[in-house]
């Protein structure tokens, strides 16, 4: 369980450049969860995932994992940072080792393992993230773009995290890539039903595709929680707050207007292939 309570963060506290980021967060993800963050530009997710592995520490609150408050003053910094994982947007810009395999091994290396155990969490995470064997003894910069995102990923994952967050892990990356990374992410949730998944994202399609849970934020608040369904069915709250829903939740609202009686809560092109089968008596298996 990843628990936040009343979480306010002020930025330069008691300067004249004061300005509040987090306002009375409160948050209960329980174990096993795929959850969506999202939000406008400036809205505070980077702030707060920061906060979940103690880089940033709350002005007041407080924030456990497993009953481990991470926010109390004398807490093992580098214990939580192996519990928590955060994979920052464009993390392949921090790849430096000279092999992709040393460079998974990083974090194994620093929590004092054994060249057995750190050989197999090294493969393992590859594997995870479907990096073949046979580039981790390459350089990573001689990786593609996906490759390198890949094999940042699994960096992250070696260290055996609890919670793993990702701060917009599609970005910058083609179609066909980004289709990767985020059957990347249904995978690891498929295989560690105990890890929690965040991940931060403008992309609504994304979202729909990936997430089970959705978390909200606007101007510093949370503004919504809940399923899936539930959020991208208050289209007119998330528009007020300068987002939208996904592009197939436009077309049916559309043929809806026109008449069709297509319900409401569409989010994915399946939901509509199989709401639009139905409608015209066809097969509604997608």
């Amino acid at each position: 369980m990843l628990k936040a309570e009343h979480i306010n963060y002020i930025y330069q506290a008691g300067t004249p450049f004061e300005k509040q980021a987090l306002y009375d967060i409160n948050i209960k993800i329980p174990d096993g969860s795929l959850v969506a963050l999202i939000g406008h530009t400036g809205s505070g997710k980077s702030t707060l995932i920061q906060h979940f592995n103690a880089l940033i520490k709350p002005t007041s609150g407080k924030i456990t994992v497993d009953e481990t408050d991470i926010t109390a003053p004398k807490t093992d910094l580098k214990l939580i940072r192996q519990k928590v994982g955060l994979v920052f947007q464009y993390p392949e810009h921090q790849l430096f080792e000279e092999t992709v395999y040393k460079d998974i091994a990083f974090g194994p290396i620093n929590m004092g393992l054994n060249q057995k155990e750190i050989d197999e969490l090294v493969k393992r995470s590859a594997r995870l993230v479907g990096l073949k064997e046979k580039y981790l003894e390459r350089s990573p910069f001689e990786l593609s773009g996906g490759q390198k995102r890949r094999a940042a990923i699994a960096g992250v994952l070696a260290m055996n995290p609890k919670v793993l967050i990702l701060d917009e892990p599609t970005a910058g990356l083609d179609p066909k890539g980004r289709d990767d990374i985020l059957e990347i992410i249904k995978n690891l949730h498929t295989e560690n039903k105990e890890m929690i998944i965040i991940f931060v994202s403008h992309s609504m399609e994304d979202v729909a595709k990936t997430a089970e849970y959705i978390i909200v934020m606007n101007n510093g608040h949370i503004e919504m929680q809940g399923n899936v369904k539930e959020i991208f069915s208050q289209a007119e709250m998330l528009r007020k707050i300068g987002l939208n829903v996904p592009q197939i939740t436009l077309l049916t609202e559309k043929l809806r207007k026109a008449g069709y009686p297509i319900p409401n809560n569409i989010y994915t092109v399946k939901d509509a292939v199989n709401a639009i089968k139905k409608l015209t008596g066809g097969m509604t298996d997608a």
